[in-house]
């Protein structure tokens, strides 16, 4: 379809842009938390409009892997000052949804990755963030909750700075907040009113209630007659066990992708102070 081969030229594009902007790449590999460990690789790249120490996004994937929304967000957060850590944790661990572990199982693999980064002598320690897509931003979103944060760092080691979820499936989130609530770091959520997993009602749910108890922690963007994977260069339908119908639909729209793109770069520079 044409408007695939566009959004695929789009992601063509943002690659280069990439290279013209990132100042050094390099392969990071750090170890999980829980036990037995698990050693990870991720792509760490710093701008070059910036100086050490540099503030850092974690970037996870959803549940297909790692795919053209790494392509299409990363130019834009390198332009902005602010260098990537784009993980893998599907290679050599699950093939599917069929076969994915449980979304908690990859809390010590995100906190792995911030206590590498917190160690680069070139990384802001104070300014590590995490955003994700689908499963990412389900994990990103999680990773907030303060009782998450004391069982994999303990009680004196501050968690991310900010956290990003796009379309994080939202109806599976409360689940992992008890009383002690959140870190306190900001939270950004952008879904699609049309989410096959519900978000464009659950996420403002979640949102209202988080919002309560901690005044002004999430920021909620919900896109009207947009669906699920709005910022994936190439669309899909399928079985889907927690969606609606057991149907999911990925489908890329351009006004929401890159409006999208445009807000979490901005609520990422609000959080770095930047």
């Amino acid at each position: 379809m044409a408007w695939v081969r566009i959004a695929l030229s789009v992601v063509v594009l943002m690659v280069l842009l990439a290279c013209a902007s990132l100042r050094s790449q390099e392969a990071l590999r750090f170890t999980s938390l829980e036990s037995p460990h698990k050693q990870f690789d991720g792509t760490l790249t710093l701008p070059r409009n910036n100086k050490a120490p540099f503030p850092i996004v974690v970037l996870v994937h959803g549940t297909a892997g790692v795919d053209s929304r790494y392509a299409f967000h990363k130019p834009a957060l390198l332009e902005a000052g602010i260098g990537t850590l784009e993980v893998d944790f599907k290679t050599n661990v699950f093939t599917g949804a069929s076969d994915r572990p449980p979304i908690s199982s990859f809390q010590p693999w995100a906190f792995g990755a911030l206590k590498a980064l917190r160690a680069h002598p070139l990384i802001d320690a104070n300014r590590i963030a995490i955003m994700g897509f689908s499963l990412g931003g389900h994990l990103s979103v999680s990773v907030s909750s303060k009782n998450v944060v004391e069982r994999w760092l303990g009680p004196d080691e501050p968690g991310f700075a900010a956290h990003v979820g796009f379309y994080p499936v939202c109806q599976l989130l409360e689940k992992y907040f008890d009383a002690s609530g959140v870190t306190g770091a900001p939270i950004l959520i952008l879904a699609g009113e049309l989410d096959s997993w519900g978000d464009g009602e659950t996420c403002p749910e979640f949102a209202d209630w988080l919002n309560e108890s901690h005044s002004g922690v999430v920021s909620l963007t919900i896109y009207p007659n947009v669906h699920h994977g709005f910022d994936r260069a190439d669309s899909w339908q399928g079985y889907a066990p927690y969606a609606r119908n057991r149907t999911g639909i990925l489908q890329w729209d351009a006004e929401a992708a890159y409006d999208s793109r445009k807000r979490a770069v901005t609520f990422l520079r609000q959080a770095f102070n930047m």
